[in-house]
């Protein structure tokens, strides 16, 4: 008897041993209504690459966000991707809302290079801190190109933060220099920066302080260190022209339109770096956009407040080095070049010009011009043509027909 039972406390032991070092999910959520964990579940669901990518897009999309779930592998299917992204992603807008002030600003945290060593302790404070925090797994993570890839798509929207913003700013929504409106992007290599780890471990009582008070929805993403060399180079399966076209025509505020090139190479590599403006210092005002300044004082402000302007530009001295001017930077409008077409034999370019402040507008004044004005000629010519049969048929008969139909004398 006593050998029978301690053969059934071992198995129990090693049943429990084995429960608590399973893997910890990849991906975190920390917000004011939690799920509450699936007990019959062994472990987190683990989800492909596509559909975390989609439940990231949606919960930092501004816009009612418009899936194309083409991307979504077979194995997994639709329905189930769309179970996962209403699940995991964030909670649609109540139906009467009057204005987006009450909800709450949605933060990425992408961690890059994670190994047990350096994110295990974070991991078990999160755990500790809020059970139900663990969502999911990424089963097929990308490579560090592919997560540069995301964040340029982020970076085009305005949403990724400025490459200088640290994680201890980063999770506060009332910070203006990280926040561009209501949502916010950040990314970290941990073995570069590995403080970063020991910094939000510092500063976690206080992020969770933000979710419990429905101020903040934080999801941290944390990529294994043995993906950074993946062969899975983009976040989604489909092709560079399949993804252009979603952007062209989704009236969403996402896209994987990463290619879009900038006809310098300056312009590009600032883009990268730069950060947008914020609307405001305070909460009440976070749905409010604040002025854009006609001149800069610095060539850094100006590349700072205006995400370079908006990708789409570069900033210049206004009055150049002349003597007794003070400088004044804005920004000078450049071109891109995009490809166009789906099909490899029906691929082509298109230049598409930039316009506004700060190059946030299409110039679309050519077009427009010259749709209206062949549309003025085209009217006119036809009324001319109009205007001309007419004035011929009222115009009398000559003489010597009126003589031929002159009635005859009694």
């Amino acid at each position: 008897m006593r050998f029978l039972a301690g053969i059934t406390v071992a198995a129990l032991s090693g049943l429990a041993a084995a429960a608590s070092s399973r893997p910890s999910p990849d991906v975190f959520i920390l917000q004011a209504k939690q799920q509450h964990p699936d007990l019959s579940s062994p472990s987190p669901p683990s989800i492909p690459k596509e559909v975390a990518r989609h439940i990231l897009l949606q919960r930092t999309s501004r816009d009612p966000y418009g899936s194309d779930l083409r991307d979504i592998p077979s194995a997994v299917g639709i329905e189930t991707a769309v179970n996962f992204i209403t699940q995991f992603g964030k909670s649609p807008a109540p139906l009467f809302s009057a204005s987006e002030a009450s909800d709450a600003s949605q933060l990425v945290v992408i961690l890059e290079g994670t190994t047990a060593e350096n994110a295990g302790q974070l991991k078990e404070a999160l755990v500790k801190a809020n059970p139900a925090s663990g969502a999911f797994s990424i089963s097929d993570p990308p490579s560090a190109t592919a997560n540069q890839r995301l964040m340029t798509l982020f970076r085009n929207q305005g949403i990724a933060a400025a490459a200088q913003c640290d994680i201890a700013s980063a999770i506060n929504p009332f910070n203006s220099a990280c926040w561009t409106g209501k949502s916010s992007v950040v990314k970290y290599d941990v073995q570069k920066s590995p403080e970063t780890i020991h910094t939000l471990l510092d500063n976690l009582s206080r992020l969770l302080k933000f979710t419990a008070a429905g101020d903040l929805e934080a999801v941290l993403v944390f990529l294994p260190e043995s993906s950074r060399t993946s062969k899975l180079n983009n976040w989604s399966a489909l092709a560079a022209g399949d993804l252009r076209r979603r952007q062209e025509t989704e009236t969403v505020l996402v896209s994987s339109s990463e290619e879009e090139t900038i006809s310098t190479p300056a312009a590009a590599a600032a883009a990268a770096a730069a950060s947008t403006q914020a609307p405001s210092s305070s909460r009440a005002a976070a749905g409010t956009a604040k002025a854009i300044p006609q001149c800069f004082g610095t060539f850094n402000s100006c590349m700072t407040q205006t995400a370079n302007c908006t990708g789409h530009g570069k900033c210049v001295d206004k009055y150049g080095p002349a003597a007794g001017k003070s400088h004044c930077f804005t920004c000078a409008c450049l071109a891109t070049i995009v490809e166009t077409g789906d099909e490899p034999g029906s691929r082509g370019r298109k230049t598409v010009h930039w316009g506004g402040n700060v190059c946030q507008k299409k110039d679309i004044s050519v077009p427009f011009w010259l749709l209206t004005g062949f549309t003025i000629v085209l009217v006119g010519a036809i009324t001319f043509a109009i205007g001309l049969l007419y004035s011929i048929g009222e115009e009398p008969l000559p003489g010597v027909i009126g003589a031929g139909v002159i009635r005859a004398s009694k």
